[in-house]
């Protein structure tokens, strides 16, 4: 009796320990535990869901491909980037999904090389204009999206027109690692700022991560302490701190991505928009019908990818400054005015470009 009681006792260990999950960040979450003939991957940047920015944008569109394509997906959080490229390789070895979807430059390289060691399979990479073999590149043009909330607070900084603004005629803008793409967003902002307002001072900073809303208010904090009255974040989940420090200081701040003016509508003047839900949900449908293909695809404001929303704020801007920032879209978008593309080339770019009140 007692053999067979340990008989028992060890093969319930067998068959729990084939139950047991992968370690935290490295599972893959099934978003439907049916099989499907049409299967999608995504492997989301670092800090996962909740962001309310990138990856939760991403997860929209997906959520939505499954409503409206019937496809079903599934992904995975890493908690550090050096786990992307075995997510891309268990994904591609799995031979299961039209479509593996990347997000984020810092992916480039473990998404390239996997892709290389399966030709057959459709990758995707969202926010890159890497040139890969093999490999679609989704881009928008940073310079486009950053552009227009910049005109907001180069007109507003020192206007008396909002009851936070100041006279001290500074802005700000944190960003959250330096890629080449993002700081062409850090150009667009300033030089919206200094098309309208040539004599503003725009501060930078750079927190060195996009999951730390302490760093990021630590470092709004600091900006505002300086003069500023208006932040623009394009730093992810550390943006999420900026808001936290212009409620605390009763200062003005800008989002982006999805529209976050709900995060605080007393404080966030408007978003700088990027549709990366809908960016996503196309990228599945192509590869579902049939026309996807490899290379870089970029768009702008002409396109209607990127933008400005300030829906959801309580922030009222003057009518004024609205009909500007639109005179200014429309000088954009029929390519009369290209937003600056470097912090270098800014000095030389605001001699050049001048609004004419």
């Amino acid at each position: 009796m007692k053999a067979l009681k340990l008989l028992l006792v060890v093969m319930m260990i067998v068959v729990l320990s084939g139950c047991t999950p992968a370690s935290e960040g490295t599972a893959v979450e099934k978003v439907d535990a049916e099989a499907s003939e049409q299967r999608v991957g995504i492997v989301l940047t670092v800090g996962g869901l909740g962001d309310k920015n990138f990856n939760d944008m991403a997860y929209d569109g997906l959520v939505q491909a499954k409503e409206e394509l019937g496809v079903e997906f599934d992904y995975v959080e890493p908690k550090v980037s050096s786990d992307y490229l075995s997510h891309f390789r268990m994904y591609a070895e799995s031979g299961e999904y039209e479509l593996i979807l990347g997000l984020g430059a810092d992916q480039a390289d473990a998404i390239a090389e996997v892709a290389s060691e399966f030709p057959e399979q459709k990758f995707t990479l969202i926010d890159s204009a890497a040139n890969l073999e093999a490999v679609r590149t989704i881009y928008t043009d940073w310079t486009h999206q950053t552009f227009l909330c910049g005109v907001i607070a180069g007109l507003e900084t020192n206007a008396g027109n909002l009851e936070y603004v100041n006279d001290e005629n500074i802005v700000g803008v944190v960003l959250g690692q330096e890629y080449p793409i993002l700081l062409e967003g850090v150009a667009g902002f300033m030089s919206g700022v200094k098309f309208v307002n040539p004599e503003a001072e725009v501060l930078q900073a750079t927190a060195g991560d996009f999951s730390d809303p302490a760093k990021g208010k630590e470092i709004a904090l600091s900006m505002y302490n300086r003069g500023a009255d208006f932040i623009q974040h394009i730093a992810g989940a550390t943006g999420l701190g900026v808001f936290n420090a212009a409620k605390e200081e009763n200062r003005y701040a800008f989002g982006v991505g999805g529209n976050q003016n709900h995060n605080a509508p007393d404080y966030i003047v408007a978003t700088s928009i990027r549709n990366v839900n809908e960016m996503v949900f196309k990228e599945v449908a192509l590869a579902l019908d049939g026309s996807w293909e490899p290379g870089p695809f970029g768009s702008g404001l002409k396109e209607g990818s990127v933008g400005y929303s300030v829906e959801g704020s309580n922030v009222i801007l003057p009518e004024s400054t609205i009909q500007i920032v639109e005179e200014v879209k429309e000088m954009i978008m029929n390519d009369q005015l290209q937003p600056c593309r470097t912090i270098d080339d800014l000095d030389e770019w605001v001699k050049n470009n001048q609004y004419n009140k």
